[in-house]
């Protein structure tokens, strides 16, 4: 059983809730007013691949409709495998909207292709405008896909450190500041860390 599977369970796959990613549109101009957040021009999409003939032509599909998205929007790409073996769809952009479309386009590719029970999370990661004290941490807003919620993650010192602390109060804090414009988990027991996230 792999960690996403320990994290949102395989008792029975759950369908991918799209739409409210679209509440993102707004969301970002509070988390960079009123918060001091603004977005590091990343987002990334994560799913559990199928090993079937199908899934691989579906993959190949939605890699040629997005390489043609891109073209447009001049978006990096970037598809990648972590070490849980879970696929990382990664988009480099400093258009927010661009970021937040590519996103549901992807997700709502695969739930028409019948793989929506196969979209895990999608991450937005935010960086602090003003940083005086140099800290470099990183803000990763949270989409779970089959609960249809978004929750915050700030590790201390990111993502990648060694001790795997979290800020917790601010997290707490910025979930309270923004409830009436996202669907948030209410449930902190879901507010899953994903450490080494490649977004």
């Amino acid at each position: 059983m792999g960690f996403f599977d320990i994290l949102f369970g395989r008792s029975r796959p759950r369908r991918a809730r799209l739409d409210p990613l679209f509440a993102l549109t707004t969301a970002a101009l509070t988390f960079k007013t009123e918060l001091g957040w603004v977005t590091r021009g990343r987002a990334g999409l994560v799913l559990r691949p199928v090993r079937s003939r199908d899934y691989r032509t579906t993959e190949k599909e939605l890699r040629d409709l997005l390489e043609l998205a891109i073209q447009e929007t001049k978006t990096g790409l970037k598809i990648q495998t972590d070490e849980y073996r879970y696929r990382w769809i990664v988009f480099e952009d400093p258009d927010w909207d661009d970021l937040v479309s590519l996103i549901h386009l992807a997700g709502q590719t695969l739930a028409e292709k019948g793989y929506g029970t196969q979209l895990l999370a999608a991450v937005f990661p935010f960086k602090q405008e003003d940083d005086p004290e140099g800290k470099e941490e990183t803000l990763y807003l949270i989409f779970n896909y089959k609960r249809g919620v978004f929750y915050p993650f700030l590790p201390r010192g990111g993502a990648a450190a060694p001790a795997k602390e979290r800020d917790t109060a601010e997290e707490t804090r910025i979930q309270a500041f923004l409830e009436r414009e996202l669907p948030w988990e209410k449930d902190l027991s879901y507010w899953y860390p994903l450490w080494g996230c490649p977004v």
